[in-house]
């Protein structure tokens, strides 16, 4: 009996050093290993103690805007004037020229011819400064414009004065002298055909006689052939500068009626 206590003594201790063994194996392994050790967790207060305000500030640069500057283009320095042209026809035309046949057709048909412009002023308002000239179309029997050629534009005459209610007259002869200053015109006039533009700051009244009749070097008889032509004014802008001296008529002269 004594032997058996003293048996299970032996065997208590053996297993109470086993535990002891056991429980200090396990402690080198916690320490060894991270994953069985417990981490205390630390909790932060964070106490906030100011806001702070973010303030974005946009500057706004004004922009220019900036106007070109144009220069305007000056116009025309003028005013609007009445312009009558007036067809005139003034000469012989031969049957020939120089004793050959005119090829073709003539300019006109042979005969003698001539033109007569009258000029009136119907107004009441002081005397009306008119001018004019001439654009030719055949010089001398020979067509100096024929299509697509253009007549060659002519200076102006001096201002002419025109009083009230009255008239003068143009014919072959001062157009003549209007195209060759200084040349007296020869008998027969050679064949002249072209527009005798009269401008006016007034309306005027314009009438054209041009009458017709066989050659002169013909001695048969022969009639006459009258054509009377009302002409109408038109209104056109016409700048100083088309002037030879740049000089405008008064300002009461021009009308627009």
């Amino acid at each position: 009996m004594s032997r058996n206590r003293w048996l299970f003594g032996i065997l208590g201790l053996t297993l109470v050093a086993m535990l002891v063994a056991l429980g200090a194996a396990m402690r080198s392994t916690a320490i060894a290993s991270p994953l069985l050790q417990v981490t205390p967790t630390a909790t932060q207060v964070i106490t906030s103690t100011a806001t702070i305000t973010a303030t974005t500030i946009v500057t706004t640069t004004p922009t220019e805007t900036v106007t070109p500057t144009t220069t305007p283009t000056p116009g025309p320095v003028g005013r609007p004037f009445w312009s009558f042209a007036v067809k005139f026809v003034c000469g012989e035309q031969p049957a020939d020229q120089a004793g050959q046949p005119i090829p073709g057709e003539p300019a006109v048909k042979p005969g003698n011819y001539a033109t007569e412009i009258n000029i009136h002023n119907p107004h009441y308002v002081g005397p009306v400064q008119i001018r004019r000239k001439a654009l030719l179309l055949v010089d001398h029997g020979s067509p100096v414009a024929r299509a697509p050629q253009t007549a060659a534009p002519q200076a102006f005459s001096p201002l002419f004065a025109l009083p009230d209610d009255g008239a003068t007259m143009e014919d072959c002869n001062s157009i003549w002298a209007l195209l060759n200053p200084g040349t007296p015109p020869p008998s027969p006039l050679p064949l002249t055909i072209g527009y005798l533009v009269i401008v006016s700051p007034a309306n005027l009244d314009v009438v054209a006689v041009t009458t017709a009749t066989t050659s002169t070097t013909n001695l048969e008889p022969a009639g006459i052939a009258v054509e009377t032509v009302a002409v109408e004014g038109k209104h056109v802008l016409i700048p100083a500068t088309a002037f030879p001296d740049g000089v405008l008529p008064r300002d009461q002269e021009f009308t627009n009626e």
